[in-house]
């Protein structure tokens, strides 16, 4: 009966709350990496997927994979994951390296 009380009054707090917006517009981040490059990256939201740009390189667009916390997107062995401002980095054929969000 005690559970049942505390679900109803979850369910009743969850009700009063309003749902946030969903986000529809792309959000554009530059992150510094330790090898040099500066990555110039626009997270877009439907679908949710990510277009990195690199100097010197063909742009790559990723679709958005599961990852435990933060955020993953990945495709034909390029990937840039993270949390926060860090990420990390990794194109084909090239050693992974870490990059810090400066804007």
């Amino acid at each position: 009966m005690r559970a049942a009380i505390v679900l109803a009054a979850l369910a009743l707090a969850a009700c009063q709350t309003p749902c946030p917006t969903p986000r529809t517009e792309p959000i554009n981040a530059t992150f510094q990496c330790e090898d040099g490059s500066e990555l110039r990256v626009t997270f877009q939201p439907q679908p949710d997927s990510v277009l990195v740009l690199q100097e010197g390189y063909t742009a790559v667009q990723l679709p958005a994979r599961g990852a435990g916390s933060g955020y993953r997107y990945a495709d034909n062995g390029a990937q840039l994951r993270g949390s926060g401002r860090e990420a990390r980095w990794t194109r084909p054929g090239a050693a992974e390296t870490v990059c810090e969000q400066t804007d």
